[in-house]
């Protein structure tokens, strides 16, 4: 299903801030991890400027668009994406929306529907436990970055791998790698970065002109 795969790489990027404390000893590299660990939980809003850069195996293709993102804790975003592909994905924390405007169509799901307990983009909602899901397979101090790589504990559907990008300088979150099973990679790196900053709940609510059609998968039968 494309629609989940697309919110798995979106929703991987954020789900994977919660660092977790490990057996490690007390080095510079557990040292640096409770250093993210630390600026994340200062952080209660998001906002930045971000470049995606999506490579599809079977196709050897890379494509590349540009968009905004904004982040509200607990699991409230919206994803907004330009030209060629323009599109917006919202969560209110318990619903899903992907609204593509050039198909005049936007798909609303539960969260809950689409993700097991173990599965990463849970945790937006303040759910499940990262510890019980993923290992940490190494941490590379650069000059300027910190890469973390994780590992999922158990066999996931289409995850593989987690990259997670910080600045060394101020332990900021600026990015992540998802990998999936198939060879496929989706990388984000963000830029002007704007944290703790007043974000109106409009922001994560859906309105659509009145000829866009409405999937509702939210409704029981």
């Amino acid at each position: 299903m494309n629609f989940l795969r697309k919110i798995v790489a979106l929703l991987a990027i954020f789900t994977i801030l919660i660092i977790p404390r490990t057996l490690l000893a007390e080095t510079s590299d557990q040292q640096a991890l409770d250093a993210i660990q630390k600026q994340y939980e200062k952080i209660l809003t998001f906002e930045a400027n971000f470049i995606q850069e999506s490579y599809i195996r079977m196709m050897d293709q890379t494509q590349s668009v540009e968009g905004q993102v904004k982040i509200k804790k607990p699991g409230k975003m919206r994803w907004v994406y330009g030209a060629p592909d323009e599109q917006i994905l919202i969560s209110d924390k318990n619903t899903l929306w992907l609204y593509i405007p050039e198909e005049e169509q936007a798909t609303k799901v539960p969260v809950e529907s689409i993700y097991s307990s173990n599965t990463p983009a849970l945790f937006l909602a303040g759910q499940g436990k990262l510890t019980q899901s993923f290992n940490i397979e190494s941490v590379n101090q650069e000059k300027k970055k910190i890469i973390v790589t994780l590992i999922p504990k158990t066999a996931q559907q289409s995850l593989a791998r987690l990259v997670l990008f910080a600045d060394k300088k101020n332990y900021q979150i600026t990015g992540s790698t998802v990998y999936d099973k198939l060879g496929n990679r989706t990388t984000i790196r963000f830029n002007q970065i704007r944290v703790n900053k007043k974000i109106l709940e409009e922001q994560f609510q859906l309105n659509t002109p009145p000829n866009v059609e409405i999937l509702d998968y939210t409704q029981t039968p």
